[in-house]
């Protein structure tokens, strides 16, 4: 277990756990562990990761500043409109494609899961941003198809990280589900 990857651990987990709170500290956490694990992810040649973590960076900054923005006006959760289904899926595949041409390139490791992996996380991590429901219930499925991942690397510290993720964003599921009631 690296100290970077302990870090990841818990400063990810604080941050699942307080975007379920719909607390705007939930991004600086985010931030602390993105950073931990880009060197972690570029240690094991999981390029498509380390890239999704720069991205989470910038979503983080993202996050940080809209939801601040947000703060003294109703930012609620909202349902996704079924009418935005069939781009998301063809920005996620085109996305996919693009990542595993890329990752090949680059000589990455596992790079259609990690394509695959990488395309989805960006479009939920948008709909998490706009505080749609169903990102939980997308999170719950790449957070545990991760396990996976990092499992064939023998990544377990980020292994169960992504358990605990898969875990929350179950959680998460629940209680917007609810908060949306």
């Amino acid at each position: 277990m690296s100290v970077l990857g302990i870090i990841a651990l818990i400063t990810g987990t604080l941050g699942v756990w307080l975007t379920i709170k719909q607390n705007i500290w939930c991004w600086l956490f985010a931030l602390i562990a993105v950073v931990t694990s880009i060197v972690e992810f570029y240690q094991v040649h999981l390029y498509g990761d380390m890239a999704l973590q720069v991205f989470y960076f910038f979503a983080g900054l993202y996050g940080w500043i809209y939801w601040n923005k947000k703060k003294d006006e109703a930012f609620v959760i909202k349902r996704m409109d079924p009418k935005s289904i069939p781009s998301l899926l063809v920005i996620t595949a085109m996305q996919a494609i693009t990542y595993y041409y890329l990752l090949i390139y680059f000589g990455g490791d596992k790079p259609a899961f990690d394509a695959i992996l990488t395309a989805a996380s960006l479009t939920t991590t948008f709909m998490m941003t706009k505080k749609l429901l169903e990102n939980w219930a997308l999170w719950v499925v790449i957070d545990a198809s991760y396990i996976v991942l990092y499992g064939i690397k023998g990544m377990w510290l980020f292994a169960v990280l992504n358990l605990v993720f898969t875990l929350i964003a179950f959680y998460g599921w629940l209680k917007w589900k609810k908060d949306l009631s």
